[in-house]
């Protein structure tokens, strides 16, 4: 692919589209004003830049935007009508926006009024809503990805890192790419993303919106992507006062870390943006932040700020592990010096960034809270429960199980109520999740402690709960609760009466 002729002005690409000026260049492609000979219109033609031509990633993540648009046909979004090479040249024909960008106008007036914010947010949510119908979550929304065109039509584009749900991602395993200033915690952890990945991003534009500045900054992309795992941002009422109250309260429902207590999806935020324009409020406040950590699992329906059901919660798909070779080890030591430097607790997050002219990859995941002994808990049958291949639930290897005798029934025969594991942790902590590998169609409950109960009943009430388990499943657990010691309590096996598992971790 070497010695590709860059684009210039007058040429054809495709033997029918004309370049004839550039609109916007970023760092993965030029936008240029084109005209269609074949049909006589005027259209936008984005071309991959030459020095990249080489990289087949970067080609097919190219695209794959035009397929991914392609398949996203609404009023609020770009259309996408071609796309191919030419002379080496990768392109992508769509629609002509004749107006400017929501990046342009920020920079060229300063904070929106909070009625003409509300408007543009609710016409983005509209459009992120019918690609989430379509199985498409966007990963990159910004104020440079929203086109306002001349007629008040606002319309969402560059899909070039958006994701199929349940398909096939460019990015490896533990990587995202994205735009620093406008990453979702989840993002900046290398966690699983999903619709309401999207619905945080709007929320910070809408925070950059109404403030006149953005919701989160710092001297580097990375003490930018690292700043929302702190703290959440300022109040928008004490940064511009005039903000009416419901409109800030749905940013900040839009805003919470963990996405099991975020606005849930798309279609709700557009809703609630309109209703807020009326001056309601959300029907439930959003719980005050608690630690970062929880990946965005499926979503769920329900008001904004509410938890998940106990059931809600006992699914979701975890992230796949990593390898680690040594490269990987200098990445995460050299990670940890750069989190000192920057005054970041360690332990909080494990990534790699790399800056190009905006975006980011970030590499690794939460940090888990570390497991010192993991022992067989039986206290209503003989107070054994393969006791001998406990350890094997934390001991890293997806190979090894511990696995529960067998039973007759689903119910443990009828014989007693549950069995588990004990988990004990190097040091209390505040608990937030706990993942299951390997426990897919078991029922089972979570129970906190400061120490280790002999008896079910001194362990205190059920912290967390999941049902029908999915094969990697994740609990979420009130962030509230602060101890040492976890029972996972199985209530219910799976249908073939014995419950193994791979894998415990604790967050």
């Amino acid at each position: 692919m070497g010695g590709v002729e860059p684009p210039a002005p007058g040429r054809r690409l495709g033997g029918r589209y004309r370049i004839d000026a550039p609109l916007a260049r970023g760092g993965m492609a030029t936008v240029w004003r084109a005209h269609d000979e074949l049909l006589g219109r005027a259209v936008a033609c984005k071309t991959l830049h030459p020095e990249l031509a080489h990289d087949e990633a970067l080609r097919v993540r190219f695209r794959q935007e035009a397929v991914a648009a392609a398949g996203i046909e609404h009023p609020n979004v770009v259309s996408v009508y071609d796309t191919g090479e030419d002379d080496g040249t990768a392109f992508i024909v769509m629609e002509l926006v004749e107006g400017e960008s929501l990046r342009q106008r920020l920079d060229r007036v300063g904070a929106l009024d909070p009625a003409t914010a509300g408007a543009i947010a609710g016409q983005v949510a509209i459009a992120l809503a019918h690609a989430h119908a379509q199985g498409v979550v966007h990963r990159d929304v910004k104020p440079a990805n929203v086109l306002l065109a001349r007629d008040g039509m606002v319309k969402v584009t560059d899909f070039g890192i958006a994701k199929a749900t349940g398909g096939a991602d460019l990015t490896r395993t533990g990587m995202v790419v994205g735009t620093a200033r406008y990453l979702s915690p989840e993002q900046v952890q290398g966690l699983p993303t999903d619709a309401r990945t999207d619905v945080y991003a709007l929320g910070l534009v809408l925070y950059e919106m109404l403030a006149g500045r953005p919701a989160y900054s710092g001297d580097t992309e990375f003490a930018t992507a690292l700043a929302r795992l702190a703290a959440p941002p300022t109040d928008l009422t004490r940064v511009r006062p005039e903000v009416p109250a419901p409109l800030a309260a749905v940013v900040a429902a839009a805003l919470q870390p963990e996405a099991a207590h975020r606005i849930p999806d798309a279609a709700t935020f557009a809703e609630l943006l309109r209703r807020a324009a009326a001056g309601v409020a959300p029907p439930v406040a959003p719980p005050a932040p608690g630690p970062v950590g929880s990946p965005a699992g499926p979503p769920t329906g329900g008001a904004p700020g509410a938890r998940r059901t106990a059931s809600d919660r006992g699914s979701g798909s975890a992230p796949a592990r990593s390898r680690r070779g040594p490269g990987r080890v200098l990445r995460v030591v050299a990670f940890l010096v750069l989190l000192a430097a920057l005054g970041v607790a360690a332990g909080m997050v494990t990534a790699r960034i790399v800056g190009d002219d905006g975006s980011v990859r970030v590499d690794g995941a939460a940090g888990a809270s570390e497991i010192v002994e993991v022992r067989d808990f039986d206290p209503g049958g003989d107070g054994a429960e393969n006791p001998a291949t406990a350890a094997r639930a934390a001991d890293g290897d997806p190979a090894t199980a511990w696995s529960s005798e067998t039973y007759a029934t689903r119910d443990l025969g009828g014989i007693k109520p549950g069995v588990g594991l004990v988990v004990t942790l190097r040091d209390p902590a505040r608990v937030s999740e706990v993942a299951l590998d390997g426990a897919a169609g078991a029922d089972v409950e979570i129970r906190i402690a400061d120490d280790a109960p002999a008896t079910l009943a001194g362990w205190g009430p059920v912290r967390g709960r999941g049902t029908d388990l999915a094969a990697e499943a994740r609990i979420g657990i009130d962030p509230t609760v602060t101890g040492r010691f976890v029972l996972v309590w199985f209530t219910r096996t799976p249908a073939s009466g014995r419950i193994d598992v791979r894998e415990v971790r604790v967050t």
